[in-house]
């Protein structure tokens, strides 16, 4: 079990440094920041100035060793637009937003899709389950942005309902209702489908037609037996999706000007903060690889009849 601990650490401090390296020499192809961010009439003096502030006038090599110094010390660097500070400071900040959403969205898809799955797979080539696969197949054939702005067109500019951007903290539940639908529609697809596979063997199996022969009503067996035996691959995609959706819901966020770590990655990639978009990454992928650990580390505890390799 330590070896294949170990094992799994080490491939996750590579991925994570084979991210950061690719984001890190993407970024310094796109040109030097301080040429971006000085005034056209700034004198050539004051732009080297800038540039050695922030670092930006060592090679590239250098520069990318004290990236890792400042994310060993936790520092991460200074953001380059203004007086916004450092970077971890300016990331931590938009993290309670993008976990609001992220658990909005989240629990739209468990509580949507999750039974819809259960009652297709337990009814197995019925009206029910033709419906439940249109809606799985409508689910994850819809994209993300299409989905948001056609519930904008829909609840904002012809009913009128709900609001089409801000935060929870300026609009209330109501300006998360359509961001977390948009988000978490094509999720509780997924979480259909995966569902509705894994019931069908876990009913296939000889304990569960026991069950029926003593007589057990479908609810029961369906549930409790059949569902709970079934939870392993359900489980496993409902921590990666919510490692990802942490990371990353930036086309949501971005269409309804959620202020999440999505949308500060994209303002801070069009102002060329490389600060903020290389701590960003970092994290996310720090999110990624922690929490796929922990799945493969769980699976022993749900079933106990696999053992983790060593």
């Amino acid at each position: 079990m330590q070896r294949y601990l170990a094992k799994r650490l080490g491939e996750g401090c590579i991925t994570i440094w084979i991210t950061t390296l690719v984001v890190f020499a993407l970024l310094r192809m796109t040109g030097n920041p301080a040429d971006f961010l000085a005034p056209p009439d700034m004198p050539w003096a004051d732009r080297a100035s800038l540039r050695q502030a922030y670092g930006l006038d060592e090679p590239m090599w250098k520069q990318f060793v004290l990236f890792h110094k400042s994310v060993i010390t936790g520092e991460f660097g200074k953001s380059l637009r203004g007086t916004q500070g450092e970077a971890l400071h300016v990331v931590m900040e938009r993290v309670p937003a993008t976990l609001q959403l992220t658990a909005a969205a989240l629990l739209f898809s468990i509580v949507l899709g999750i039974p819809a799955g259960v009652v297709s797979a337990s009814q197995p080539h019925s009206m029910v389950d033709r419906i439940g696969k249109v809606f799985a197949i409508a689910g994850q054939s819809m994209p993300v942005f299409w989905v948001g702005l056609l519930l904008i067109l829909l609840f904002t500019v012809y009913l009128g309902w709900l609001p089409s951007a801000g935060g929870i903290d300026r609009l209330g539940w109501q300006g998360v209702i359509m961001p977390a639908i948009s988000l978490g529609w094509l999720l509780s697809a997924s979480h259909m489908r995966i569902v509705r596979s894994s019931m069908l063997d876990s009913l296939d199996t000889d304990y569960v037609k026991m069950a029926r022969v003593k007589g057990l009503p479908q609810r029961l067996v369906s549930w409790k037996h059949a569902f709970k035996n079934a939870a392993i691959p359900v489980f496993t995609l409902f921590a990666v999706n919510f490692a990802h959706l942490i990371s990353g819901a930036v086309v949501t966020e971005t269409i309804f000007a959620w202020p999440g770590i999505g949308r500060l990655l994209v303002d801070s990639i069009f102002a060329r903060d490389y600060a903020v978009v290389q701590t960003v990454v970092f994290l996310a992928a720090l999110v990624i690889v922690v929490v796929n650990l922990l799945v493969d580390l769980t699976y022993a505890w749900i079933d106990p009849r696999i053992r983790v390799a060593r």
